[in-house]
């Protein structure tokens, strides 16, 4: 049998970040505000989840106290201007990931419109080989559905965060 504690400790961080969270938002869009508008709003959504948990780190180490909306979106607007992901590992090789572009000074080109040709191009290869990759991909692109298609087109069309700007721009 599984004993049960019934006991349950009650979490009084919320309520301070959520008084917080107009203040912490304000000082945010004072950060982003020469991004464009989409841009901006993904940049603060972005700097509230690093506030969020830099607040619940602080709560946990017994410091909450420290904390001020100031702070909090201080921090979080460097996290996000280094383009530092705030639900995922950072990963610096990565040349799509933002931090990786950010790290390595790396810039996604759109590719033409005629993408199979433009992937497959390789002077290095083989015409069989370019042709044996072509009839791949044309036949891999008839199993995807309309979904994956259409999120296919998008990363074929170079969808990306644009950059934000650093503190020496």
């Amino acid at each position: 049998m599984i004993a049960m504690n019934n006991e349950c400790e009650v979490s009084t961080w919320q309520p301070t970040f959520i008084a917080m969270l107009p203040e912490i938002e304000q000082k945010l869009r004072l950060a982003f505000c020469r991004l464009d508008p989409e841009a901006r709003e993904d940049a603060i959504e972005e700097g509230v989840v690093h506030a969020l948990l830099a607040y619940v780190r602080l709560d946990e180490q017994g410091r909450a106290e420290v904390a001020t909306a100031s702070s909090l979106a201080w921090y979080s607007s460097r996290h996000v201007r280094r383009g530092r992901p705030a639900g995922s590992r950072m990963n610096g090789k990565e040349p799509l990931s933002r931090y990786g572009q950010i790290s390595n000074d790396i810039e996604v080109e759109c590719q033409p419109s005629n993408w199979i040709d433009a992937m497959v191009e390789d002077k290095r290869a083989a015409v069989a080989d370019q042709v044996a990759a072509k009839m791949d991909v044309g036949a891999w692109w008839g199993t995807l559905t309309k979904r994956m298609k259409e999120i296919a087109k998008d990363l074929r069309s170079g969808v990306q965060l644009p950059r934000l700007p650093t503190n020496t721009e």
